[in-house]
């Protein structure tokens, strides 16, 4: 019996054992999995998104850029003396003086008229300087938050201390987990039969927000309490409240969640985290505890009840003594004057983050490739031209948000293939949808430049067409799998005979057609896969007026040739660079060739007609509109008016604008009633901002007179003589039709000079 009794007390033991060390394990597993999962939230929340840096070189408007601005949200300090130290400026009405954080030494600028008329760093003279660029967003946010990471190093003492008044001011003091406001929370809790306090510390906080769900349960406030325990043995107390900061939901707005102090700020305050008054950050801090019900937005009177709580509490601590406590108390409350436009553009920072999430490319810092000023201006542009056309068409208005007329604006450096500005939307609040990268809509006229392309180049012998070819603009059918098709012009107007240029300039498409039947449509096809259609081209002759879809993205890529010299770039690129963790960079899309899709004497052809279509075509109202006809484009519609388009360029900047609904409505407008306004309103503040030269006339082009009649080249007698632009060598024959005896004998003469010479 007792050798029975040992045995079952035995066996209890290992199994008592058993069980321990399974539970253990399990505890061990568990506290593993969500450790990992902390430290991949925190690799990502920590990872910042960066504009690129302002460039300043001769020609820069300071004043349409907001210098003074961009050195204020960055944080320079300005001194009356010069600038000693990084981060410090100095400006009078003609010299700026920046000491910028790069260590290159000083910058200095002078200034003549508002622009930038030398450049110089710590005395000599350079072509361009550059500032840091300012914070964009994180990776670790998600679509549809608005979220801005700042380090704690960035928060000023005044918010660091609010927030540690408002929620946990032993933090420095206690470890994980703070006994005294655990009891206090746990009596509560026992007189209240319920849960009604949680007692949490912030990194308790921090891993509910992370890691837990929002339940007030025994059970997950035991789960909390031993990850805040393991969270604190693996990172520093600067660490942790640095996170928080960014962590911390500050109310909503619309759909769009504003998360981390750095995005309030902004929001509530139209502020930099660093430029927060001891009021304004009591004010944020106020919020944590219920972002909504102390909103300053929503209830401002509660706002204003929880924020001097806050500040009285701080004063309690000894943060803030009796006169900064007055002064702060004292603080009107403010919230922006205008609508809160939320996170700066919303759209490149979600197609950033798919670009590296795609290529599983991580790292601490991403600098990417966008213009602040440029953002800014088409962001502008897009809000008012579409009021613009609803104003002047009301039957395009819709009560639905997501229903209403829809805009994607897209601009390119052509010499980088770098996003210099990007608008995927109307309202990133209402859709997240990016209709530059992702929504394909038929390309229309706006893909003729390319059939026109296939045109005016030699392949295996001369060109089958010159800008000064004659062609005939009138109805025709073509038979396509046995059924008649027959293309019609914009309002049904035909021209007789024109010239290729005027074919291009007007977008007639009867005349378009037949180029493309005399080219052969297989070509047609070959040259546009050659500048990156990598859709299903077809080689049936609807191809030649744009009947294949296209995003807005892809048509900028395929245009960057005509502004940089026939060379397309291997990939339109959002990021620079990835700085890693260990001190190594990626550069993406680097490693893509370039290709030479043209001759630099083809696109300058192709720029000249374009042109055209600027000065005397279907975007002659660029003029009016406020832009110098030193530009290039071309308007694009498609039936019905259901996509309006315009692409054009300067030699520095190329810009695409399509407008149109969701669901694919017609709207009844074309390319230069609805998109090129846009479009005009955009490049005009980009070419005040930036200045562009000319476009440069490569070897290679020839230029001449032409009887505007006959395409031919102009004698004497021509009654109408324009200037053309070829291709060296493609010039046409002299005109026949209006030679009088003085040209004749300039003929003989000629001859006569050939025939000696060979």
């Amino acid at each position: 019996m007792k050798l029975f009794n040992r045995g079952k007390s035995s066996a209890l033991t290992v199994g008592l054992a058993g069980l321990l060390l399974l539970s253990v394990t399990m505890v061990a597993v568990y506290s593993s999995i969500e450790l990992a999962r902390f430290a991949r939230v925190e690799g990502r929340r920590t990872v910042i998104v960066y504009a690129a840096g302002q460039t300043l070189h001769p020609g820069v408007h300071v004043r349409l850029i907001d210098l003074a601005g961009t050195l204020a949200r960055l944080g320079y300090i300005e001194t009356r003396n010069l600038p000693a130290a990084p981060g410090q400026s100095r400006r009078t009405t003609a010299i700026w003086n920046i000491f910028p954080r790069d260590g290159e030494g000083r910058i200095g600028l002078e200034i003549r008229d508002e622009r930038i008329a030398r450049v110089t760093r710590d005395g000599k003279d350079v072509e361009s300087a550059f500032l840091e660029g300012e914070v964009l967003t994180g990776v670790g946010d998600t679509t549809g938050e608005d979220y801005r990471p700042i380090q704690l190093a960035e928060a000023p003492t005044a918010l660091v201390n609010a927030v540690l008044a408002a929620e946990d001011h032993r933090f420095f003091e206690h470890g994980a987990l703070d006994v005294w406001s655990v009891a206090r929370a746990a009596w509560s809790n026992l007189r209240g039969g319920r849960v009604t306090q949680g007692g949490s510390t912030i990194t308790q906080q921090l891993v509910k927000n992370r890691l837990l769900t929002p339940q007030r349960t025994i059970l997950r406030k035991l789960r909390e309490a031993w990850l805040a325990v393991l969270v604190e043995s693996g990172y520093s107390k600067a660490q942790i409240l640095e996170a928080y900061l960014n962590e911390i939901y500050l109310g909503q707005r619309g759909p769009l969640a504003i998360r981390g102090v750095g995005a309030a700020a902004r929001a509530y305050l139209s502020k930099e985290v660093h430029q927060l008054t001891a009021g304004e950050a009591a004010l944020l801090a106020g919020m944590v505890r219920a972002p909504n019900t102390y909103s300053p937005v929503l209830n401002p009177v509660r706002a204003r009840e929880r924020r001097d709580a806050v500040l009285k509490r701080m004063h309690q601590l000894g943060m803030l003594d009796s006169a900064a406590y007055e002064r702060a108390r004292r603080e009107p409350l403010r919230t922006p004057a205008r609508p809160w436009l939320g996170q700066v553009a919303p759209y490149f920072a979600d197609y950033v983050r798919q670009e590296l999430e795609g290529r599983s490319i991580y790292g601490t810092r991403v600098g990417t490739t966008l213009d602040l000023p440029l953002q800014r201006f088409a962001e502008n542009a897009v809000a008012r031209g579409l009021d613009q056309l609803e104003s002047s068409f009301p039957r395009l208005r819709r009560h639905d948000p997501r229903a209403r007329l829809q805009v994607a604006l897209v601009a390119v450096d052509p010499a980088t293939g770098e996003i210099r500005a990007l608008v995927g939307g109307r309202d990133y609040q209402v859709s997240q949808f990016n209709r530059v990268t992702l929504a394909r809509r038929q390309a229309g006229s706006a893909f003729k430049p390319f059939v026109y392309v296939a045109a005016l180049r030699p392949r295996d012998g001369p060109p089958p067409f010159t800008a000064a070819s004659m062609v005939d603009d009138a109805p025709l059918t073509i038979m396509v799998d046995g059924k008649p098709w027959s293309p019609r012009n914009y309002e049904e107007r035909y021209q007789g005979r024109v010239s290729v240029r005027r074919a291009l300039e007007q977008s007639l498409n009867s005349a378009t057609v037949r180029i493309s039947q005399a080219v052969s449509l297989p070509v047609i096809v070959e040259t546009a896969r050659a500048f990156g259609f990598h859709t299903n081209l077809a080689p049936v002759p609807a191809v030649a007026l744009g009947a294949f879809e296209v995003t807005p993205l892809d048509l900028a890529w395929a245009y960057v040739p005509f502004a940089r010299g026939g060379v397309r770039p291997g990939a339109i690129r959002a990021v620079r660079a990835v700085n890693r963790a260990d001190g190594t960079r990626v550069l993406p899309d680097q490693d893509k060739p370039t290709a030479n899709v043209m001759s630099p004497a083809e696109a300058y052809l192709m720029t000249s007609l374009l042109q055209g279509v600027i000065r005397t075509g279907t975007a002659a109202s660029v003029s009016a509109l406020g832009v110098s006809d030193e530009v290039a484009g071309k308007t694009g519609t498609t039936n019905e008016g259901r996509d309006a388009w315009f692409v054009g360029y300067s030699s520095r900047l190329l810009a695409v604008v399509w407008v149109g609904f969701d669901d694919g409505q017609a709207h009844g407008l074309s390319g230069a009633r609805a998109a090129l306004p846009i479009w005009a309103d955009f490049m005009k503040q980009a070419l005040g901002a930036y200045p562009a030269p000319l476009f440069a006339v490569p070897d290679g082009v020839s230029f001449a007179d032409i009887d505007a009649t006959s395409g031919k080249l102009a004698g004497s007698s021509c009654p109408l003589v324009i200037r053309e632009t070829f291709l060296a060598g493609t010039e046409p024959e002299w005109c026949d039709e209006h030679r009088g005896l003085s040209d004749r004998i300039l003929e003989w003469s000629r001859r006569l000079r050939d025939w000696f010479l060979h």
